[in-house]
């Protein structure tokens, strides 16, 4: 058997499409899997009004009343979260008391739990920083869910790695997995474990109860590391580290194939989508791969998928219809880097056409062939309620630095287009770019002030990420700091923080913030009533 296992620290709300999606792949090349969200077991074992006080019963008196409350309540909380009965303000008061808890929970463990996933208080740099942490024996907040199944001395587990924090308890479930059935074999996989290809062969050194790991996207070279697991394929695997015997092989790094797209389609088999907390039953879904830009100098996500391709839209709508028809979803979150606008508009034909009534939303960027309102109309009408693009910056010359390739005089307009449609309008901006000054980021943070047509916007401080073309022209030595994000001591981070923060207290944007920073998943905003959330939006 083959366990395909999403870690925990992800969103509660709906499954990671990372393991749906090799489930699916694995499926239509007639292999046998099972897959296991430990992110929702965890909260369905630990999220509840009796667990802290009754199996952490130290940690649980030295609280205060307010977290002593926010405990026993904690069943009311998540009731708000189930109902079909919207009331936006319930819903977002429940938000802040969900992460309310898991922080009291965390903090047990020394360790913070944000919006963004766990912070553990302590900077991360080295590969023997995260075996230290990982084998730590205080560090057992998860223990309650890393369980080897019982059955299966020549079973194969995949554990998808997708964010930094999730290693240690990686590397820490795979300890537990070959001391419980020694001739089983663990493979490491996902978007995190790729960014960190330099740093594999110290892993595999140095942390013995990993078998495998295997980078990038294409899950064709996970088949054939399953088959050479089983006896039946060469160790020359492209995209993979491997272990064969006391050696370690770490063969070609090549870049995306033309593979076969038409297999790259989800399956939730073996979840349980009543489990997940949301108001609308909601699932990801991908309609292409990778990013049909892939040249802003600042984003890494390029290097993830060495390449792009649209997958088979036919396959997709036949699932989507099936999900309807027989699951009954009623919301679909696109998490694609970015979609094409003929693609959208396929998209929303299609619901239109099918009579599929849900709600539904996406990232893209802004295009030219979204300035017909039409375009907007269109996606609204066939349950689009949420758009979001990367503006970065309100400056030409910095957009031209950063090679994002926009028209800000067409990202007026459709942003405008969407807004008056009736789709909430959502766009990211960052402040420190290398090439910026300080009147650069004023004219930006003036436009989000004064720009009506913006209903949600996030804003951060530039970082060189990990394997972005910035970094790698800067020649940072990645190899020495595993963190995906670095920053440089003089580029005034301090003070590009000030900036946000006083920002952030204008009287217009002070009550946007206090809501958002609410907010744990940006799903939500599907239903939310939009004149409570929204920085303009007004009925």
């Amino acid at each position: 058997m083959i366990y395909l296992y999403t870690l925990p620290g992800v969103a509660f709300n709906a499954p990671n499409i990372s393991v749906p999606l090799i489930k699916g792949y694995l499926a239509q090349n007639n292999i046998l899997s099972k897959q296991i969200d430990l992110s929702i077991e965890f909260f369905k074992k630990c999220v509840n009004s009796n667990y802290i006080n009754k199996k952490m019963k130290n940690n649980y008196m030295m609280l205060d009343k307010k977290d002593k409350k926010i405990i026993k309540n904690i069943d009311k909380t998540i009731s708000i979260f189930k109902t079909n009965k919207i009331n936006s303000k319930k819903i977002i008061a429940a938000n802040e008391d969900l992460l309310k808890y898991l922080n009291i929970y965390s903090n047990c463990f020394n360790i913070n739990w944000t919006r963004k996933g766990l912070d553990f208080k302590l900077k991360i740099n080295t590969i023997d920083d995260v075996l230290e942490l990982a084998y730590k024996n205080k560090n057992n907040i998860f223990d309650n869910i890393l369980i080897p199944p019982k059955e299966g001395q020549n079973s194969i587990h995949y554990l998808s790695v997708q964010f930094p924090f999730q290693l240690p308890y990686a590397i820490r479930f795979a300890k537990k997995i070959k001391n419980s059935n020694p001739k089983s074999k663990v493979i490491f996989g996902g978007d995190y474990v790729t960014h960190i290809v330099k740093n594999s062969d110290e892993l595999m050194s140095k942390c013995n109860y990993i078998d495998g790991i295997i980078f990038f996207g294409e899950h064709k070279h996970l088949i054939e590391l399953i088959d050479y697991f089983n006896g039946n394929y060469t160790v020359n695997i492209p995209n993979t580290i491997i272990r064969k015997n006391n050696e370690i092989i770490k063969n070609k790094i090549v870049n995306c194939t033309k593979y076969k797209k038409d297999l790259y389609l989800p399956s939730f088999d073996d979840l349980n989508l009543e489990d997940y907390i949301s108001n609308l039953k909601l699932i990801p879904l991908t309609l292409n791969y990778g990013c049909y830009h892939s040249k802003c100098n600042f984003c890494s996500r390029y290097f993830y998928y060495k390449g792009y391709e649209k997958y088979d839209l036919d396959k997709i709508f036949m699932l989507i219809k099936k999900m309807y028809q027989e699951h009954g979803i009623e919301a679909i979150y696109f998490v694609d880097e970015c979609v094409p606008p003929e693609i959208l508009i396929k998209v929303a034909q299609f619901l239109l056409d099918n009579n599929i009534k849900i709600k539904w939303m996406v990232e893209t960027r802004i295009d030219s062939k979204l300035s017909d309102d039409k375009v907007a109309n269109l996606l609204y009408k066939s349950g689009c309620r949420e758009i979001s693009f990367g503006i970065e910056s309100y400056n030409k010359k910095i957009l031209k630095d950063m090679n994002k390739q926009i028209d800000l005089k067409v990202a007026k307009k459709v942003m405008k287009n969407f807004y008056e449609a009736g789709v909430s309008v959502s766009a990211t901006f960052m402040i420190g770019y290398p090439t910026e000054n300080i009147f650069n980021i004023i004219r930006t943070l003036k436009f989000i002030k004064n720009f009506k047509y913006i209903d949600t916007f996030g804003l951060g401080i530039f970082s060189y990420m990990r394997n972005s073309k910035i970094v790698n022209d800067s020649k940072l030595n990645e190899e020495l700091d595993l963190n995906l994000i670095y920053r440089k001591n003089n580029d005034n981070y301090n003070l590009y923080n000030k900036l946000i923060e006083k920002f952030n207290n204008l009287k217009k944007i002070k009550k946007f913030s206090i809501i958002r920073n609410k907010i744990l998943y940006r799903s939500e905003y599907l239903f939310l009533d939009r004149n409570i959330y929204s920085l303009n939006y007004k009925k």
